[in-house]
């Protein structure tokens, strides 16, 4: 998004497109008697062929441009609640949005409410720009952020280069995990990702099979299902003879950490767990998670600053960040020497002990 983005629908451009004074569209969206049906609902299909509503935020007492940043989030409350990345992500936004003056305006919304919520709030003015998160392949939002003229900057691996991007320099992380792992006799590893979907899962996918050529490592790929009876035991019914994973969300990893003893695996003497991502939650569960610490902070702040230069009208482009550090703690282990299955059925044990 560029200083040449289109520029933002305003109430004389209803009232142009209708016919009327900017009064008269104003009087019809506050529901004002002095104007007709039949001109209310002229006024009201002009505003809908334009994109445009009410300036509600222009009603509130603002400080310095009163701007506020766009956050909308399409998961549902419980697996938000439950993702570490989203509560650092919302508290790096907080100190550089508040030295620019500028509040957060955050919702949660099904995948198939996004359009309507970014129309609604870029039409009513009640955002001045939107930070994008979780960017799928193919994402409808891009094209949408461009066709609206709205500034937007997106958090991950550029995607459009109409729309900046903030990304972590991770070219080298996947590397130095195996090369923890491969350090302690390791030879068969699986990445598992809760995501398949999102635009940064497959190169992530490319550069671990890579570092694993490099390494001498053998590497697979397991999706995590949440709709299984048990997702613990289900997933590790299926890796048959890896000895260590790295899991994208730290919950999952947490998870899998906290419950694989009950179905027969020891982590880490028989499983080995990293995590993608780090916060309090890795110092929380036993054994305590090995896991990459992201620069989630400085990808907010930088986030920030690249959205302020838009909404002034310059040029920004996208920006790479530092890369993740490996916290090496009680999750990893060295390999067993003869891994086995790692779900065992607890009755069929039962009948074959003495």
């Amino acid at each position: 998004m560029t200083a040449t983005s289109p520029k933002r629908v305003t109430i004389s451009d209803v009232a142009r497109r209708a016919g009327v004074s900017p009064s008269a569209v104003s009087h019809a969206f506050n529901g004002r008697p002095n104007v007709s049906e039949t001109t209310a609902a002229r006024i009201r299909a002009a505003a809908d062929e334009l994109n445009w509503r009410p300036n509600y935020a222009s009603r509130k007492v603002s400080g310095q441009g009163g701007r506020s940043l766009g956050l909308v989030i399409a998961r549902s409350r419980d697996t938000f609640g439950r993702d570490p990345f989203f509560m650092r992500l919302l508290a790096g936004l907080t100190e550089p949005l508040a030295d620019l003056g500028w509040s957060l305006s955050l919702t949660l919304v099904q995948a198939d409410e996004e359009e309507q919520v970014y129309r609604q709030w870029w039409g009513e003015q009640r955002v001045d720009a939107f930070l994008l998160v979780d960017v799928r392949h193919d994402d409808p939002r891009l094209p949408l952020v461009e066709q609206l003229g709205a500034p937007a900057v997106l958090l991950g691996a550029p995607v459009d280069d109409a729309v900046p991007a903030v990304t972590v320099a991770d070219e080298s992380a996947f590397a130095t995990v195996l090369e923890h792992l491969g350090g302690l006799g390791h030879r068969r590893v699986a990445r598992v990702t809760d995501a398949p979907g999102l635009a940064h899962t497959r190169s992530r996918d490319q550069r671990f099979s890579h570092a694993g050529a490099q390494q001498g490592i053998v590497t697979s790929f397991a999706a995590w299902d949440p709709t299984a009876d048990d997702p613990v035991a289900e997933l590790l019914a299926r890796l048959g003879g890896v000895t260590a994973i790295v899991v994208d969300s730290e919950s999952i990893a947490a998870q899998i950490v906290a419950h694989a003893p009950e179905v027969g695996v020891q982590v880490p003497a028989q499983l080995s767990v990293v995590a993608w991502e780090d916060s309090w939650v890795s110092s929380l569960v036993r054994p305590r998670l090995t896991a990459l610490d992201a620069p989630v902070e400085e990808s907010a702040r930088t986030a920030v600053a690249l959205l302020e230069r838009l909404v002034r009208g310059e040029a920004a482009e996208s920006q790479t960040v530092s890369g993740r550090r490996l916290v090496v703690r009680d999750s990893t282990a060295p390999a067993p020497r003869s891994p086995s299955q790692h779900h065992r059925d607890p009755d069929r044990d039962s009948e074959e002990a003495p």
